[in-house]
């Protein structure tokens, strides 16, 4: 293995800790300068053959690394002692990364400094007191003035005991308040003449207005002729494009948009409330009308069998009696195999929907049928029990055609 690739090894295993300490250790080696090899031997206590002999310096070192570890001599050098970090470090070689601390020394004062300073400051000093000053002496007045003085002081009076009438005169005079204002509308009343009889006419309550409730959409059907099912609500996402006619059941409600189960793959979609109906007429033709049309209204070319029997192939059954598609097409639901004229649609490994995608049939020869299910511009829907005959106007006036077999 050459020696870089064992230096990338070294880096991916060690810490920066432990790098940063040998190679302050290396830097600390080299400061006087000396050989890779002689280095070597005095950091580590082994011999090195692989080693330089060619003096270099911590500077020399510095540089290296700092130049991108290309010299291979310094490279052999530092990858030799990282593979010995173990050694160094149970010899306790490499020093600790955080900074020692060196105490600074303890000078001594010398003895005329100490002579010096026990003179200039005693050793218990105590606060001088500060001096007397005598107060001058008041005049002492004369036994007259003293006996004066003392006829004019009176006995003491035995207290007085306090009356506790205040305190009953209160509580009577709060019994008085409480009692007139209870007695009030009463005496009130009386003194009033009695007010003319008048019919009140109470309020007239409001009637609540009724509460109409929202029953959450169970399933809708698409009604233009085409829907981009999108990701997310008014994203560019499209995840599937509907056809007019497609019913899905509806997972959620959000605003102006609601996520669609697309029956396949747990695939959904999320549509616009403007391009669904909510409420579809179904029924408007029988199964025998309708499988009657089929064989008259469109191709017969790959129709071997009535339109109904290939509604109820396989994948395999269908290429069985076809034969091999000219060509395959596929999104997220479904697969489409291609004919002359004609395609299948696949969903689930059978056989979804029969389309013609060019025909002679124009809206007007198709409505022929009766009334639809449903009807836009371009776009029309007949149902029938067991099947869906849908007419698509393309922009160039001819039409597509499609039948489909729908689960009841």
């Amino acid at each position: 293995m050459h020696v870089s690739e064992r230096l990338l090894q070294l880096y991916a295993t060690l810490d920066r800790q432990t790098r940063d300490i040998v190679q302050q250790r290396i830097e600390t080696n080299l400061a006087d300068g000396k050989s890779l090899a002689a280095s070597y031997h005095e950091l580590t206590g082994e011999t090195n053959d692989s080693l330089s002999v060619e003096e270099k310096s911590a500077t020399d070192f510095s540089n290296w690394l700092k130049e991108g570890k290309t010299e291979l001599v310094f490279l052999t050098y530092y990858v030799a002692l990282l593979e010995k970090r173990e050694k160094l470090q149970s010899e306790g070689v490499i020093p600790q990364t955080v900074e020692s601390i060196v105490p600074k020394p303890i000078t001594q004062p010398s003895p005329q400094e100490t002579m010096k300073s026990e003179i200039e400051t005693p050793a218990n000093p105590t606060p001088t007191k500060p001096r007397y000053v005598p107060v001058p002496d008041s005049a002492i007045p004369s036994r007259t003035e003293r006996l004066k003085s003392y006829r004019e002081i009176k006995p003491a009076r035995p207290r007085r005991k306090k009356s506790r009438g205040w305190l009953l005169g209160l509580i009577a005079i709060i019994l008085l308040s409480v009692g007139g204002y209870a007695a009030y509308p009463t005496v009130k009343d009386l003194l009033q003449p009695p007010p003319a009889s008048t019919k009140a006419t109470e309020p007239v309550a409001p009637e609540p207005e009724p509460v109409t409730d929202t029953k959450a959409l169970e399933e809708v059907w698409i009604g233009v002729k085409h829907a981009p099912l999108l990701s997310e609500p008014n994203s560019e996402d499209v995840v599937y494009v509907a056809d007019i006619g497609d019913r899905y059941d509806v997972l959620e409600e959000r605003d102006d948009a609601l996520l669609l189960d697309l029956g396949g793959n747990d695939l959904t979609g999320w549509v616009s409330r403007e391009e669904v109906v909510t409420e579809w007429s179904g029924l408007s033709i029988s199964d025998p009308d309708l499988l009657k049309w089929l064989t008259v209204g469109v191709d017969q070319v790959y129709l071997y069998e009535p339109a109904e029997a290939y509604l109820e192939m396989t994948r395999d059954q269908l290429v069985g009696v076809v034969g091999e598609p000219y060509g395959l097409d596929s999104d997220d639901l479904n697969e489409y195999l291609i004919y002359n004229g004609i395609f299948f649609t696949i969903q689930n490994g059978r056989v979804e929907a029969i389309d013609w995608p060019s025909t002679i049939q124009t809206k007007e020869m198709f409505l022929k049928l009766g009334e639809p299910t449903y009807e836009v511009e371009d776009g029309v829907v007949y149902e029938s029990q067991n099947y869906s005959l849908r007419l698509f106007v393309k922009e160039n006036e001819s039409t597509r055609v499609r039948v489909t077999k729908l689960d009841n």
